[in-house]
C-alpha cells in the first residue's frame, strides 16, 4: 500500500500502514534468523519421545542469544533460565529500528509433524495484559517442525518452511481461555492479521466469554447439588430410620 497516496491530514491510517510495516520486519528477520539456525544443525541428538520440546527450546533459545550477538536489529537477547517452566518467555530481546526500541518476548513452540492436530496451551491472558500494561505488545510464537530419526530428531519442512514465527496479536480468532486461565489454539490454525487495538477487543471479548461459560457451567452444578442434598438426605432419612428400628 502505497502511504503517500494518503491525505497528510489523515494520521490514523498513517500509523497503521506504519506499525504493520514494522511488525512485517520484525517477523521476517526472525524468520530468518531461525532458519539459519535449524539448517546448520538438523539433526538434535534428543529423544523425540521424552521432553523433547523443552530440549529443543533450549536448544533455540541458546543459539538465538548467540546469533543476535551482533545483529543488525535485536541486541540483549536473553535465554530463560533453565528448568523455570513458569517462565514468561523463552527469549527476551529488543529490537531497534531507528531510534525506537520494542522488546519482543518469545515463546517456542516445538511440533511433532504428526501430531499438528493439538490444542496446547500458550500462556495466560494475564501475562499478555500485564506485558501490555508496562509498555510493551509483541509476545511472539515461533513454531518449529520435527521428527523422530534414529536416537534422536530431526527439524523437517511445514508447509515448505522450518518456522513460523507469528504475534500472538494475530493468532487465529478460534482460540479461547480454557478454566485453568490459559489460553488454547489449535496448531494447525493459521495466524490472521489484526491491528493492536483490534487483538486487545478481542482478548477481553474472549476472556469474558470463557467467564461466562464458566458462571452457567457453575449455576448448572449448583442446581444439581441442589438435587442431591434433597436426594441424599431423603436416603439417609430411609436408612437412618432402618438402623433405629433393628437396634
Amino acid at each position: 500500500m502505497n502511504i503517500q497516496g494518503f491525505n497528510q491530514h489523515n494520521t490514523t491510517v498513517t500509523i497503521a500502514v506504519n506499525i504493520r510495516d514494522f511488525e512485517n520486519l520484525i517477523l521476517s528477520e526472525l524468520e530468518g534468523l531461525i532458519e539459519n539456525i535449524i539448517k546448520k544443525r538438523l539433526f538434535l541428538n534428543i529423544s523425540a519421545r521424552s521432553r523433547a520440546g523443552a530440549e529443543i527450546s533450549d536448544y533455540l533459545e541458546d543459539e538465538f542469544v548467540k546469533h543476535t550477538a551482533k545483529h543488525r536489529y535485536f541486541f540483549d537477547s536473553e535465554a530463560s533460565p533453565k528448568g523455570a517452566t513458569k517462565n514468561p518467555w523463552d527469549v527476551k530481546t529488543k529490537f531497534k529500528l531507528k531510534s525506537h526500541i520494542e522488546e519482543i518476548w518469545i515463546d517456542f513452540k516445538s511440533m511433532k509433524i504428526s501430531g499438528l492436530d493439538s490444542n496446547p496451551d500458550i500462556g495466560t491472558p494475564d501475562k499478555i495484559m500485564n506485558f501490555i500494561k508496562a509498555g510493551n505488545f509483541y509476545l511472539i510464537y515461533i513454531y518449529v517442525y520435527y521428527q523422530e530419526k534414529g536416537k534422536g530428531l530431526e527439524f523437517v519442512k511445514h508447509e515448505g518452511k522450518y518456522t513460523k514465527p507469528y504475534f500472538l496479536k494475530d493468532i487465529s480468532p478460534t482460540f479461547r481461555r480454557n478454566p485453568k486461565n490459559q489460553l488454547q489454539v489449535n496448531f494447525s490454525e493459521p495466524p490472521q492479521y489484526r491491528t493492536r487495538e483490534e487483538f486487545v477487543k478481542l482478548l477481553i471479548h474472549k476472556i469474558k466469554e470463557s467467564h461466562i461459560r464458566q458462571i452457567k457451567i457453575s449455576e448448572k452444578k449448583l442446581k444439581e447439588i441442589d438435587s442431591k442434598e434433597r436426594e441424599l438426605l431423603e436416603i439417609n432419612k430411609k436408612t437412618e430410620s432402618d438402623v433405629v428400628k433393628k437396634i
